[in-house]
């Protein structure tokens, strides 16, 4: 089965090579073992370190190491080694270097400040902690609704 990586999801423009995904001319599983620490790609695919990232800065892939994986009556807790922007969500995940024979399910990814965030993906029949992990991230605002004298209001707040 070959996996497509939908630019608008990712960002950047990914394809499947074997078990790895590449970005242009980049393994994200072998510059993930490189750099040891977490990534992320710009929108040509380049690599731009997370920790030299301003807070305002927003880039739609993180690659980065699992520290934990549980898996069990199909969910999976996936505890990462990043701390994911806090306004995000995921969209997509990949698992560079893990293959891609696997089952749909629930996976909770829970990241460095403990935050978690869920989403139904495919993940792969064989996964080994502190393996590489590719998520598809989308900005997001909370909206809180009031409805005062009997009127709704909606705020966007962030």
């Amino acid at each position: 089965m070959t996996r497509i990586f939908d630019a608008a999801t990712w960002g950047a423009e990914l394809c499947a090579a074997g078990d790895d995904v590449l970005a242009g001319e980049v393994s994200l599983r072998e510059e993930s073992l490189r750099r040891k620490v977490a990534f992320y790609l710009d929108d040509e695919g380049l690599p731009v370190c997370q920790s030299s990232c301003a807070p305002s800065e927003w880039y739609s892939t993180l690659v980065t190491r699992m520290t934990s994986v549980v898996i069990s009556h199909g969910r999976a807790v996936v505890s990462v080694d990043a701390a994911l922007p806090l306004h995000s969500s995921i969209l997509d995940v990949a698992f560079p270097g893990a293959g891609s024979d696997g089952s749909m399910v629930d996976i909770t990814v829970v990241d460095l400040s403990r935050h978690r965030r869920t989403l139904h993906a495919e993940i792969p029949s064989y996964l080994v902690v502190t393996g590489t992990i590719a998520l598809a991230l989308s900005p997001v605002g909370s909206t809180q609704r009031t409805a005062p004298q009997g009127h709704e209001i909606e705020i966007a707040i962030g």
